[in-house]
């Protein structure tokens, strides 16, 4: 018996049925694998009892063939109602393949190849490469494949013909769902997944409208009449929290509108309350379309649309605030241009990425939330004062943190001090930081690289399958419906190679301009030691994180060290 390596152990086994015959029996530990679609287009067949009930029938027969040379023994079975073939991100499927990579299950059978997936790539990525490199034996029952099959070869040819004719067939359901779902929405049907905070989505004479929920549209008059009145979002947000109002989110979880025993209440976010005043819907106005599903273009999940594919439909259901109303208080929001008040009368306005020299790298001790960046701009002389605070000092629910800020000139010039030190301590010269640059850079190119090989190589591998299956076509081995699938999905997908090419290509050259750039910075940090002032650039070749406590303690951690930089009492 041939020695198997210890990571596949109980993959195969070798057993001799000495009470019947003395013929080697290959022992398969099986895990049926069923799914059933979002779509419409599966049929009752297509049940996951039925795919079930077809592969145990299947492993029965070759159970009682009397000359077998294997055993099928059901170790799992494995299900995913509800889920799309265009993806691999499933339950099931996940959970099956750990069975996999954990010995457990050494052959796959599923009804047919729709079953296990409709991507024409990736599941022939699984069938071809991933599942023989784990020495996974896979079935397609009705679809004749079997990977240890004598003419495997030959049935690869029709199985990726068979994948083709399931991908496009994933597509073309998705184009025709697109279409239902777009029709419906011209008609002023909802076609959102969850109605919008203030409404149900409910069936009204066969067509799914938004109807006001009475005490969440109660909510929503009394945000738009507020912001009208020009109350603060902060006294909104006192409010709703004092009456016990759940944020949106946390009405979503408990489905009922305010706190009850045992629940946890948050406060309303100043930017959740912003969205719901800037929609459209509470006045009566539907506008969909916004997004799309990816499938036809390649693409998993959605993409956004252009503003001139949005369906707009007027007076579709019933309004919780005058359109009066809304034109006057989406008026005051696109007018206010993210300004708002303090108490001091000084103006405080968000800062500039290009201004935040600290941006995505700045911490609260305290929470471990991230500090933001605001100055006050004085209406005396016009001068700036820079400072950073960790936002949930003005939280007012179990979440808040202790008081945390520090004006920018005292964090500039603690870091200034400490990279100046470490420097000098640690005799990093401006050498060893372009090594460092380069060498992260190398890395990101060859993962860009490998992409785009991998996208080249299966281009061609498609342009030879095109001639064996013109061939195939001419012959009459396939139809003329398979071959014009195949036609079709092989256009479509040189498109989405053409694209994600071009895309890989921008990529490489904007990598490359970036790393060049960082080692012409680093190439003259040696300034650094004697710079009065930071810049971006330095930080972010420099520094990884910076945390500030509301003790006043700043911890920074470099890029190019083993630990913090040092501790400073601010």
């Amino acid at each position: 018996m041939a020695r198997t390596s210890k990571r596949y152990l109980g993959y195969l086994e070798k057993m001799v049925d000495t009470e019947k015959t003395a013929i080697s029996i290959e022992k398969y530990f099986v895990g049926i694998y069923s799914r059933l679609s979002v779509d419409n287009g599966d049929k009752k067949s297509e049940s996951i009892e039925n795919q079930i009930e077809v592969i145990r029938q299947y492993i029965a027969d070759k159970n009682r063939e009397p000359d077998r040379k294997q055993k099928f023994e059901i170790y799992d079975t494995y299900v995913d109602r509800g889920i799309s073939g265009t993806s691999f991100e499933r339950a099931g499927f996940d959970r099956l393949m750990d069975d996999v990579r954990n010995g457990k299950v050494n052959c796959i059978i599923v009804k047919d190849l729709s079953r296990f997936g409709r991507d024409y790539l990736e599941t022939g990525n699984y069938i071809e490469k991933i599942l023989p490199f784990l020495k996974v034996r896979f079935i397609a029952v009705t679809d004749g494949f079997d990977s240890m099959s004598d003419n495997v070869s030959e049935k690869k040819l029709a199985m990726n013909v068979k994948n083709l004719v399931n991908d496009m067939y994933a597509k073309d359901i998705s184009k025709r769902v697109m279409g239902a779902r777009k029709l419906a929405a011209q008609q002023g049907a909802y076609i959102g997944s969850t109605a919008p905070y203030g409404y149900n989505a409910e069936k009204v004479n066969g067509i799914r409208k938004l109807v006001p929920h009475p005490e969440n549209a109660r909510i929503v008059r009394y945000l738009f009449e507020s912001y009208a009145a020009g109350i603060p979002y902060k006294e909104m947000v006192s409010c709703l929290y004092r009456e016990k109002v759940h944020r949106i989110s946390d009405y979503n979880k408990y489905r009922h509108t305010f706190r009850e025993d045992g629940e946890i209440l948050h406060q309303w976010n100043p930017g959740v309350i912003r969205g719901v005043l800037g929609n459209p819907v509470y006045a009566g106005r539907l506008v969909q379309g916004k997004t799309k599903s990816g499938v036809q273009a390649g693409q998993k999940g959605t993409c956004h649309t252009q503003q001139n594919e949005w369906i707009t439909v007027e007076n579709s259901h019933e309004p919780i605030i005058t359109p009066e109303l809304f034109d006057m208080v989406h008026s005051a929001l696109t007018g206010a241009d993210g300004q708002t008040e303090n108490k001091s009368g000084a103006m405080k306005r968000a800062v500039r990425d290009d201004e935040n020299i600290f941006r995505h790298i700045l911490y609260c001790g305290g929470c471990g939330g991230k500090m933001h960046a605001r100055y006050y701009q004085s209406r005396v002389n016009g001068a700036r004062k820079y400072s950073y605070d960790c936002r949930r000092i003005y939280y007012i629910d179990g979440r808040k943190c202790s008081r945390n800020d520090i004006s920018e000139e005292q964090l500039e010039s603690y870091v200034l001090e400490q990279v100046r030190e470490i420097l000098e301590s640690r005799k990093i010269s401006s050498n060893d930081l372009t090594a460092m640059n380069r060498q992260e850079w190398k890395k990101r190119k060859t993962v860009y690289l490998e992409e785009r090989d991998s996208v080249i190589r299966e281009r061609q591998k498609l342009k030879h399958k095109a001639g064996a299956i013109y061939m195939q076509y001419k012959e009459g081995s396939i139809s003329e419906q398979e071959y014009m699938a195949f036609r079709e999905n092989r256009a479509e997908y040189e498109k989405y190679c053409e694209k994600r090419l071009e895309e890989l290509k921008r990529k490489i050259r904007r990598g490359q301009i970036r790393s060049e750039e960082q080692d012409t910075f680093l190439r003259s940090l040696n300034k650094a030691k004697r710079c009065k002032k930071l810049n971006v650039q330095m930080i972010d070749a420099l520094i990884e994180k910076i945390t500030v406590s509301p003790e006043g303690i700043i911890d920074i951690l470099f890029r190019f060290g083993g630990g913090d930089g040092g501790d400073c009492d601010a």
